[in-house]
């Protein structure tokens, strides 16, 4: 399902809904919507001193459920990120808790990048808002190790994955403001 021409983040929780509306008519009892925001990774980078990397460490932190985080430490010495940035980074993605406890969390973090501020803004947003959604199965988690390694996505992203079942992702995709420009139609956000 893709949303076109909308700015507004109620379409990333009408997602979420359809998420959830779907694969619980399908059959499914256990699910986890993971969401994250590219904003608030372009924070965590700024804060490890690596705005030129952005799409390396992005790549990396992609595969941190498939090969942890000593594979990731070792993934981002390979683009010559320093031991103290990679130690830093990893420490921040290792905390646990609710949604708005990784937020408060992550808010003096990235406080120095407006972007990962407003990426912050936009996940509040989003969770306030679910809390007046019925939600039948999924358990919706923030996961600020969710990168999603395409560089396209802009804002949100989600990531799916069926409670009991070892094979990685059974659904994904994320908010892009200029994907549809590649088909010459500028300044069309989507989701």
């Amino acid at each position: 399902v893709d949303i076109i021409g909308s700015n507004s983040l109620i379409n990333e929780v009408e997602l979420i809904n359809i998420i959830d509306e779907t694969l619980s008519k399908l059959g499914l009892k256990e699910f986890t919507i993971k969401l994250n925001n590219r904003k608030i990774l372009a924070g965590l980078v700024n804060s490890i001193g690596a705005n030129d990397a952005f799409t390396d460490i992005t790549i990396a932190l992609d595969k941190y459920d498939k090969i942890g985080p000593e594979g990731v430490k070792n993934e981002l010495g390979k683009i010559n990120i320093n031991d103290d940035a990679i130690n830093k980074l990893i420490d921040i993605l290792s905390f646990e808790g609710s949604a708005q406890k990784k937020l408060e969390y992550l808010k003096p973090i990235i406080s120095d990048s407006e972007t990962g501020l407003k990426g912050i803004e936009e996940m509040e947003f989003i969770f306030k808002a679910l809390e007046n959604i019925n939600i039948k199965n999924a358990d919706i988690d923030l996961d600020i190790k969710l990168a999603r390694g395409l560089n396209y996505y802009t804002g949100t992203i989600f990531e799916i994955s069926a409670g009991g079942i070892n094979i990685g992702s059974i659904c994904g995709g994320g908010r892009y403001d200029d994907l549809t420009g590649i088909f010459g139609l500028d300044d069309v956000s989507g989701v």
